[in-house]
């Protein structure tokens, strides 16, 4: 009976649809994989929200996602995995071809699944803090884009600990991604800086479409976050696409703090790679293809690292990050074999990943500045921070090391699912423990109902899918 029993409920699992059709089989992928840049209003040129939309398209379709170029995910999944990875698996790829190759049917639209709902303004409620960029109109012309970096002050007059962060574009059609960092030089009032690549300061969070909401691990011992100090400021990198003159926004940065005298752990950010800004400048010859390393280390203490954000210009074709530890061990930090300027941001481990004291941290780079039509009259190019210029950055975002870091989930402690528009996370209680269905103290597990519970008697039942 109980054989009979596992067959049955995992028989859906392992079975596949032999004639793929639009409403059961396709509209869950491109609902889940797609539409967050690719819906009406969405910052990509088409939308792909209904099924005339995608049959409209299906041989585009059928194109970009047998290369790979959609959904644009540049870190190379064999080398090392990431939170929230919006990626295609073969079986996706494999059913999608057979699809359009049948005709693309539409199937039963009784079982179409809920289109998702893009929130405008927030999925986590209201802030402690919000911060709005003055409304800016974007100078990007027709084939160049539009850089540009805005210090504001946080007003605060204690320090306070941020416990989660979310960016709410104000022209989802205009912003391509926004970087948000702790001002090393705090100003008393706003302060506009003009064909700015990112700010030179602590990174918070970066935004791109389909981004979720960072929210710091949880865990039963302790509360993580990045300390935001009184009278600081925040300083939000914004980068508008060419074709966008004229398009105005006005970003919303909106902040959750832990609270008032919380202890964290503390989330740090540093350029551990940062090559020819603060060491030699590198110079990249005309047509050829230059190849640019960098180093950190040794590390003087053990590191838990939580994300990394990798950083080229116009020229960058390839970038490889990696650490070595005493015991000679390689760690695989992030790898991107075809480089895109237009799609960048930082990439959150799948777990916080231990850095052994005594390690070294390597990164190769390859520029290629040969002739192509992107690049039609090669010149000297070097080092700097416009956008003609080049860079070769590694910004991470770690902490000391505890023993049980490399055990913390950082993608679904906190969110159900990736795809999920509203995350479940309590913003003003804090974390108390977490018990079963029979109310019996726990730890965290995958796959079965737990509750959550918080210090001000709020209760939240997740379940942890893998």
């Amino acid at each position: 009976m109980n054989k009979l029993l596992y067959i049955l409920l995992y028989m859906p699992i392992i079975s596949f649809t032999q004639n793929p059709n639009y409403s059961e089989d396709i509209a869950p992928i491109i609902y889940g994989k797609c539409l967050q840049c690719h819906y009406s209003g969405g910052i990509a040129p088409l939308s792909l929200e209904t099924y005339p939309d995608a049959v409209a398209n299906a041989g585009l379709i059928q194109h970009v996602v047998s290369n790979g170029e959609m959904p644009p995910w540049p870190p190379d999944t064999t080398y090392q995995r990431f939170s929230y990875e919006n990626i295609l698996s073969l079986d996706e790829i494999t059913m999608i071809t057979d699809w359009i190759t049948l005709g693309a049917p539409i199937g039963d639209t009784n079982l179409l699944p809920q289109i998702p709902i893009f929130p405008t303004t927030s999925s986590l409620g209201n802030a402690d803090l919000e911060i709005q960029i003055p409304t800016y109109s974007s100078t990007a012309t027709s084939n160049s884009d539009d850089y540009v970096c805005f210090s504001i002050p946080t007003g605060l007059m204690q320090n306070r600990e941020i416990r989660a962060i979310e960016v709410i574009p104000g022209n989802l059609q205009t912003v391509h991604h926004a970087i948000i960092s702790l001002d090393a030089f705090p100003n008393s009032s706003i302060v506009t800086t003009p064909n700015c690549m990112g700010p030179q300061g602590g990174t918070i969070y970066t935004w791109a479409p389909g981004s979720v909401p960072l929210i710091y691990p949880l865990s039963q011992t302790y509360d993580f976050g990045v300390n935001l100090p009184a009278n600081s400021s925040l300083s939000i990198s914004m980068h508008y696409p060419e074709g966008s003159f004229g398009q105005l926004d006005s970003t919303k940065v909106k902040i959750y703090f832990h609270p008032v005298n919380t202890a964290i752990r503390e989330i740090y950010s540093d350029y551990l790679i940062n090559e020819g800004l603060l060491s030699q400048p590198f110079i990249l010859p005309p047509n050829q293809i230059t190849e640019i390393t960098g180093t950190f280390g040794p590390t003087n203490q053990d590191y838990s690292f939580m994300s990394v954000f990798p950083h080229m210009h116009l020229l960058g074709k390839s970038i490889e990050m990696f650490a070595v530890s005493p015991l000679n061990d390689t760690i695989n930090l992030i790898k991107i074999n075809n480089w895109d300027f237009e799609w960048q941001g930082a990439y959150l481990f799948k777990k916080f990943l231990k850095i052994p004291s005594g390690s070294m941290i390597y990164a190769t780079g390859f520029y290629d500045n040969t002739q192509s039509l992107s690049n039609p009259n090669p010149v000297t190019v070097q080092s700097g921070l416009n956008t003609q210029d080049e860079m070769f950055v590694g910004i991470f975002q770690f902490l000391d090391y505890e023993i049980g870091d490399e055990n913390i989930i950082l993608e679904s402690t906190n969110i159900v699912s990736s795809n999920s528009s509203n995350l479940p996370f309590n913003l003003n209680g804090k974390f108390s423990k977490v018990v079963d269905i029979l109310g019996r103290e726990t730890k965290e597990s995958k796959n079965i109902p737990l509750f959550y519970l918080y210090d001000d008697g709020t209760v939240e039942k997740k379940i942890i899918i893998e």
